[in-house]
């Protein structure tokens, strides 16, 4: 049997790591793909193939994908020279992307009329969870597939869950990912107001950390806050277009959600005022101008 990974990137380097170890031990052979061909070096040095060439990954049983965004999955699958005019009937294509949901059913649709297999199933953790092999994976799409490819997931997720039908698992990661917005907005905001009526920042941060208010977001990016640590790999632009994408399942739905509407507000502040290319907690600094405080330890 004969798979590929395509993307290898800061989640999908981690990914495809874990899968060759499969190769390594004769289980089926594995070809990654990469535009960048100095990302393809490492597995060279592992004995793992190569190629940045899409269309030569056409010919796997299972095609897996972890790329940056809607547009490049489109390219790559539906391009003039991509995946779906190289497949045969029967192929099956695993998508471990953060795209839209309307973006994931619209590409199953065109696979499903060409006799291929569609799978949305996208990613949740860091980047040393994509290397240790403990990531999140929620899957949308034909459930006998997610069964078939669950010793593949397995040797990359952790918590492996099959959600329903295509979309599903986008849908899943979307919510999950506008709650730790919502999340990152509230401290976000009330820290500078704490700070400006004289509240110690740090002891500030200990609290939201621990106390009743405290969540993986606080946990996590209020010490980078204190640091004025704002650099990250995913940055707060590709944030806010993750809730642009639950919008739009809201538009056509005719669902309101004040509370997301409402932190879309603050990311766009963030975004006014030249937050975009930082991580999602940078729109600290917005009420941090506003107000004339800074949230750092020793402050």
């Amino acid at each position: 049997m004969k798979l590929s990974f395509i993307g290898l990137g800061v989640m999908g380097r981690g990914m495809a790591l874990n899968l060759a170890k499969g190769k390594s031990e004769g289980e089926y052979d594995l070809t990654v793909c990469d535009a960048n061909e100095s990302s393809l070096k490492e597995f060279q040095e592992m004995g793992v193939s190569t190629t940045s060439n899409v269309q030569e990954t056409a010919d796997s049983e299972y095609v897996f994908l972890c790329l940056p965004n809607l547009e490049v999955v489109q390219s790559v699958i539906l391009g003039e020279n991509g995946l779906l005019k190289n497949m045969k009937a029967g192929q099956k294509i695993i998508d471990f992307s953060t795209i839209s949901y309307v973006g994931a059913v619209d590409i199953a649709e065109k696979c499903k009329s060409e006799g291929v297999i569609f799978m949305d199933c996208p990613i949740s953790g860091q980047q040393l969870k994509s290397e240790k092999g403990t990531l999140s994976i929620m899957c949308g799409g034909d459930e006998e597939t997610f069964n078939e490819i669950m010793p593949y997931l397995d040797r990359m997720g952790e918590q492996i869950l099959y959600m329903g039908e295509n979309g599903a698992g986008q849908l899943t990661k979307m919510i999950n990912n506008c709650a730790l917005n919502i999340c990152c907005a509230s401290f976000s905001e009330l820290m500078p107001v704490g700070v400006k009526l004289g509240l110690d920042p740090e002891k500030l941060g200990d609290v939201l950390m621990t106390a009743t208010g405290a969540s993986f977001a606080s946990q996590t990016l209020i010490p980078k806050v204190l640091d004025g640590n704002f650099e990250h790999g995913f940055s707060l632009e590709r944030a806010y277009k993750d809730m642009e994408s639950m919008y739009e399942v809201l538009i056509k739905e005719e669902i309101p959600l004040p509370t997301l509407n409402g932190t879309m507000q603050s990311y766009q502040l963030a975004l006014r005022n030249g937050q975009r290319d930082y991580y999602k907690h940078a729109m600290i600094c917005y009420y941090e101008d506003l107000l004339g405080v800074k949230v750092r330890r020793g402050q």
